[in-house]
């Protein structure tokens, strides 16, 4: 492995690892509608990455409402949305595979508050990652760099070594500002959005973990590297 070589592979959680964000959509859908504020889901797209205090603060301040009464009807229709728990994404277990073998660290990286993240781990069988950082854990959130400057500090992996995987433009702006590289693999719901500051723009996780390899010096397994 050569000196620059990549060591450390950090994932997001909502609709990255695990596939919650149709979750949350109708999650923040049954609150607005609680509020009786209507719904367009629109209204969310600028908050995907960020914390869920977030978009209730900006829906109640462009819709008139209270951001706490709106954060806890949300919270209340997830956990109701997510009492069987969540699927992992598309190729999360065969990405993970893929890397470990290569001998690199994993970390998940969220905003999500830390009794949401570990339920949503614990549901992931056979996938194992070394470090976890959730919303307690940094005083600010992506896309500030904080939360995977923690992240590289805990799997004990100089930033510049380490590679983000995100599907949303601001867990992309706030591995970029850590120094990493970042590798966005869009899901159904952020498709759409601004991917320009990614380092590489991958079609699912194996073809991310694929792009990484390479990055490793790595044997990146079946398949084209692009």
């Amino acid at each position: 492995m050569s000196p620059d070589a990549v060591r450390a592979a950090l994932f997001d959680l909502d609709g990255l690892t695990v596939d919650s964000e149709p979750l949350h959509v109708e999650a923040w859908r049954r609150a607005m509608e609680d509020a009786g504020a209507g719904w367009d889901p629109a209204w969310i797209d600028p908050y995907f990455g960020t914390p869920a205090s977030n978009t209730a603060a900006g829906l109640a301040r462009d819709h008139g409402l209270t951001s706490e009464t709106l954060e806890a009807l949300q919270d209340r229709h997830f956990a109701e949305l997510t009492e069987r728990g969540i699927a992992p994404r598309p190729g999360l277990s065969e990405a993970v595979a893929m890397l470990r073998e290569a001998g690199l660290s994993l970390g998940v990286v969220t905003s999500g508050a830390r009794a949401y993240v570990e339920r949503a781990l614990r549901g992931l069988d056979g996938v194992r990652f070394d470090a976890v950082v959730a919303k307690e854990d940094v005083t600010h959130t992506k896309p500030h760099p904080e939360p995977y400057l923690a992240g590289a500090r805990r799997l004990g992996v100089e930033p510049a070594r380490c590679v983000a995987l995100e599907d949303a433009p601001a867990g992309i702006a706030s591995a970029r500002a850590a120094g990493m590289l970042a590798v966005a693999v869009p899901n159904e719901h952020t498709a759409e959005m601004d991917f320009s500051e990614a380092s590489h723009v991958a079609p699912d996780l194996v073809a991310a973990a694929r792009w990484i390899l390479a990055r490793a010096g790595a044997e990146a397994g079946a398949g084209d590297v692009q």
